[in-house]
């Protein structure tokens, strides 16, 4: 049985970049075993509401996005009893926090990370 993964992506963020490359990173999770939930966001707050109010079994939530989406996501995961790991393909303009944590700026780099990379603890 696959594992489950919700993908919480922002697709305006960063002048939209993620259209290009959705299918591509969703492919590279699936070819890592995953089963994928995609959350596109709507709205301010959608990715804490969708992180929070998961429901499925999920084995980890990844997100794209700029620094707001992931500070979404980590919002709704603090939120929520079960915690899980967060995976972060940065899709923004600027993405301090990616750079500071030395996460590809290649989205497909970085999607590779989440399913095959090495845990950050913050």
């Amino acid at each position: 049985m696959a594992r489950q993964m919700l993908f919480v992506y922002n697709p305006r963020a960063g002048k939209a970049q993620i259209r290009s490359n959705l299918l591509d990173i969703i492919d590279t999770f699936v070819k890592a075993g995953y089963e994928v939930t995609a959350y596109p966001t709507q709205a301010p707050g959608d990715a804490v509401k969708a992180v929070q109010e998961r429901r499925g079994g999920y084995e980890i939530v990844a997100c794209s996005g700029g620094d707001g989406t992931l500070d979404e996501v980590v919002t709704g995961m603090m939120k929520s009893e079960e915690r899980l790991p967060i995976g972060y393909v940065p899709a923004g303009s600027t993405n301090d926090f990616a750079n500071s944590l030395g996460i590809p700026k290649s989205m497909l780099q970085a999607a590779d990370v989440v399913v095959n990379g090495k845990n950050l603890c913050l």
